[in-house]
């Protein structure tokens, strides 16, 4: 994916490493309960992060 976000010029929310650095913080369950599916917190960290990668 950052390959080819790279190539065309296109946005890429790295959530892998966003989840990552959240999780030292808090522990992962908070964000994806089942380590997969993010919890309404979890919503809330991407939709955050989402908005400041387009504005």
């Amino acid at each position: 994916m950052r390959r080819l976000a790279r190539k065309y010029g296109a946005h890429l929310l790295a959530a892998d490493g966003m989840f990552a650095g959240l999780a030292a913080t808090t522990g992962p369950d908070y964000w994806a309960a089942d380590g997969v599916n993010p919890t309404p917190a979890g919503h809330a960290a991407l939709a955050a992060a989402w908005l400041r990668l387009v504005r």
